[in-house]
């Protein structure tokens, strides 16, 4: 993300936005105290500590840019809140190693987000929800988007082929504009 993108996105109002959403979706999920949560694309790590501070999660965001993370470290105090410098490509966790695996407008940053979005899955256990947010794009535009291969433009149906390929089962879809919220249940 570029300096001017960062300077809208980690603006107070908008994170309070962002945050409020997040807690909303994941009120959407039934969880247990102690699951861990996994936060992809932190940014500045706002959400997270709200998630680890108003619930009994172990809340961990991952950033791949350093100063994003190290503005997030600098503002978590909580012994149920990590943060760690990752690319999202590749997560640094074990296989089904998270029980809610979330992404708030992150992918469409990544050309590559299909493979964001494989990692996502692979850290997330059987029974575990995965909470999506990002803009999704006709098929036609994402066609002529990628040909320049500088963001990831994820369409709906390319996400449903993914989710259905990767054996998640759709709890949750709300769409705005060109914005959608998904929450998947790994079922296998």
């Amino acid at each position: 993300m570029t300096e001017f993108e960062k300077f809208f996105v980690n603006r107070p109002s908008h994170t309070r936005e962002v945050v409020a959403h997040a807690r909303e979706l994941l009120g959407r999920i039934s969880y247990q105290p102690g699951w861990r949560y996994l936060d992809v694309g932190c940014g500045v790590g706002a959400t997270a500590c709200e998630i680890a501070g108003a619930s009994n999660l172990e809340v961990t965001g991952v950033d791949i840019d350093p100063k994003q993370i190290d503005a997030a470290r600098a503002t978590s105090a909580r012994p149920n809140l990590h943060f760690r410098l990752m690319d999202a490509k590749k997560l640094d966790f074990s296989d089904g190693q998270f029980d809610i695996v979330a992404s708030s407008m992150a992918t469409h940053h990544i050309p590559d987000w299909e493979r964001v979005l494989a990692e996502m899955v692979r850290v997330l256990r059987t029974g575990g929800y995965l909470i999506y947010t990002d803009f999704v794009f006709p098929s036609w535009l994402v066609k002529v988007v990628r040909l320049f291969r500088v963001m990831g433009f994820p369409s709906t149906t390319a996400l449903e082929s993914i989710a259905a390929g990767a054996g998640l089962v759709k709890v949750h879809q709300a769409q705005r504009s060109w914005k959608v919220d998904l929450i998947w249940l790994k079922n296998g």
